[in-house]
């Protein structure tokens, strides 16, 4: 039931933003009648876009020009409730210096009204371009080198995380991204959830994309909560037959060649996503996927919440975790919003004496194509042995 409250939830939420958006912000800035009726019902037709955005995602396919223009509407109504949040921190700023400064004109108390008006304008226009244009780069590849107890020889690998393939990530999308990550050559490839945010009848194609990843020791996926959105065990049966290994609760060891002879030198561990204690389905179990570790082995841990790290004890011997979901915060400043729900935000952090933690900021987007301040990613690991100091 969870699972389907939240389109329902994240329209509750766009809901206020435009009702905050009209009252708090257009109806402050703008004195004209027709232009005040203009905006508000460009308002109007924004919410509509936003609803048409989530039947579009979850029940009814649309011609890809109507969901981008409905994605954008997300976008939009975002931004402009930022806008507004700005203008009231900066009308409360203007009412300040006038109460300290009686003695300014209603002419010049007039001039800086209009200023702030016609700068908040510009800043939501600003922002909106801003975060299209970063939105439509391909992912940066993030070169990251982390240290691993007892790692026997040096290791390379690729995490993908929070690709939500379907709307706009199609087949073309997915394959510059596997085209980028082929390049790097990896020993191993992670895809660290959120990767199918759709029916899987409905991106075949796509998802034969992800089947074309080349990594001699293997690809490995774990689940995200968008994966229970949707019928997720046919979704894990498609990536199963396209030769990805869904880590299910589960640890596998990975071996590599040393002086001639195959040995494990690094386990591999995956748990389902948090979301599935929720609703009761696929729940993380750590303790049984670390059942089968090789003991004398570094171990790297796939766990699509960065909160997960709490339920990691020295005692589990985690070397390093390795997780998505934050997207970075995707859209400044949304990154304050996720620290309120996760410890980490992006980026590498030292969890404890024992246990790294990596935390991606995501491949794809979700909604609208934006990114402001938290471009996607691809992560390219090279694992060393740690200093005995």
């Amino acid at each position: 039931m969870l699972k389907n409250l939240f389109p329902f939830l994240a329209l509750l939420v766009f809901f206020i933003f435009h009702l905050s958006i009209y009252f708090f912000f257009i109806k402050k800035i703008i004195k004209l009648k027709i232009p005040l009726l203009v905006l508000k019902t460009f308002l109007i037709f924004n919410f509509f876009g936003v609803v048409v955005y989530f039947v579009a995602r979850y029940c009814v396919d649309f011609p890809q020009s109507i969901y981008f223009l409905a994605s954008l509407s997300i976008g939009i109504g975002f931004v402009l409730f930022v806008a507004m949040l700005v203008y009231q921190f900066l009308a409360l700023l203007l009412r300040l210096i006038i109460w300290f400064f009686p003695k300014f004109s209603q002419e010049r108390r007039g001039f800086f009204q209009r200023t702030l008006n016609a700068t908040s304008g510009i800043f939501a226009l600003g922002y909106l371009g801003t975060g299209l244009v970063e939105g439509r780069l391909s992912p940066k590849i993030e070169r990251i080198k982390i240290s691993l107890k007892n790692l026997k020889t040096p290791m390379s690998a690729v995490q993908i995380s929070d690709l939500h393939i379907g709307g706009l990530i199609e087949e073309n999308v997915v394959r510059q991204i596997v085209n980028q990550t082929n390049a790097l050559k990896p020993d191993f490839i992670v895809l660290t959830g959120d990767i199918i945010d759709t029916e899987v009848g409905r991106v075949h194609k796509t998802i034969a994309e992800l089947g074309k990843f080349q990594a001699p020791l293997g690809v490995y996926f774990v689940t995200g909560n968008h994966e229970y959105f949707h019928n997720i065990q046919p979704l894990l049966e498609s990536l199963k037959a396209i030769g990805i290994k869904t880590l299910e609760n589960e640890c596998v060891q990975l071996m590599k060649s040393i002086n001639g002879q195959k040995e494990v030198v690094l386990n591999l561990a995956g748990v389902y996503d948090l979301f599935g204690r929720r609703i009761g389905v696929l729940e993380p179990n750590l303790e049984q996927a670390l059942q089968n570790r090789a003991e004398s082995q570094p171990l790297i841990l796939l766990a699509h919440q960065p909160k997960f790290a709490l339920e990691v004890r020295e005692e589990h011997q985690v070397d390093l975790i390795l997780s998505g979901h934050t997207h970075g915060g995707q859209i400044f400043p949304f990154q304050f919003l996720v620290k309120l729900d996760q410890p980490y935000l992006a980026g590498w952090y030292q969890h404890s004496l024992t246990t790294q933690i990596y935390v991606n900021r995501g491949t794809g987007f979700w909604g609208p194509p934006m990114r402001i301040l938290a471009r996607a990613e691809i992560t390219y690991f090279e694992f060393i042995a740690a200093s005995k100091d």
